[in-house]
């Protein structure tokens, strides 16, 4: 999140504790929280490297002029009063930047193109439950196709009831296709919603048999799991949704 006041745009970069949906190809799925005292150390680290003009659109695009830096601070108890009333429940050791910019076309396209926030890229040191550690560099890629994480794609279907198109029949599913070939690798059954949120991630996991072809990997189950329970089981709900409606009339199909 971010705040545009007249030609200036202040946001968080990084705050304290707050839990973000990673992936690596090593470890898979895994949540990235930062300590207060680890974001003060990158805050001194970033304007001691002299990091301050390096900005650009999505980790993309380098912008070279327009804009510079005019903030950059901590919440505490001495500024959080003159804070914007959408940051004052951020908790301290927050880390805020400021940016102002002298071209006003440049600033209407981080607006126009609908940026929310910022974010930093770096080389982390990251440690696992079980104190194994990795170095990940972090450039905050969003995973939000399954298909980016998976050796294979993911289908929901529909049919129809005069033989036209796919036909599909019995409970609602998710077909499994090799990328490329398109040669069917199974289905999974889709669960319905009130089984999926009362049950825990091991149980999540044993959801995912696949019928009438190879077994998934843990790591696989895993990928689809997260991705499905994403921004409160949004995806989940889109799937049910393309399942139902593309099923609307086909008599042979259990809506879910």
């Amino acid at each position: 999140m971010s705040l545009s006041i007249r030609n200036k745009i202040l946001g968080p970069v990084m705050i304290p504790n707050k839990k973000m949906l990673r992936y690596h190809d090593e470890i898979g799925f895994y949540e990235l929280s930062i300590p207060k005292d680890a974001i003060e150390f990158y805050r001194d680290k970033f304007h001691k490297d002299g990091k301050e003009g390096n900005l650009n659109i999505n980790h993309l695009e380098k912008i070279n002029d327009g804009v510079q830096i005019t903030d950059s601070f901590l919440i505490s108890d001495d500024n959080r009063a003159n804070l914007p009333q959408s940051f004052k429940d951020l908790p301290d050791g927050t880390w805020m930047i400021e940016y102002t910019f002298e071209s006003i076309e440049l600033l209407r396209r981080f607006e126009d193109e609908g940026i929310t926030g910022f974010s930093v890229e770096g080389r982390f040191l990251i440690e696992d439950k079980n104190g194994n550690k990795y170095t990940v560099y972090e450039n905050f890629k969003r995973m939000n196709k399954l298909s980016d994480l998976l050796p294979f794609d993911v289908f929901v279907f529909g049919g129809s009831t005069d033989g036209a198109g796919r036909n599909e029949h019995g409970e609602a599913h998710f077909e499994l296709k090799e990328k490329n070939t398109r040669k069917s690798l199974g289905k999974i059954f889709m669960p319905n919603m009130e089984n999926w949120i009362k049950s825990s991630s091991d149980e999540k996991l044993d959801m995912f048999t696949v019928n009438n072809g190879p077994s998934l990997s843990k790591k696989e189950k895993t990928a689809m799991v997260r991705w499905l329970e994403l921004n409160g089981n949004e995806n989940l709900k889109h799937c049910h949704k393309v399942w139902n409606e593309s099923n609307k009339y086909n008599n042979r199909t259990i809506q879910i």
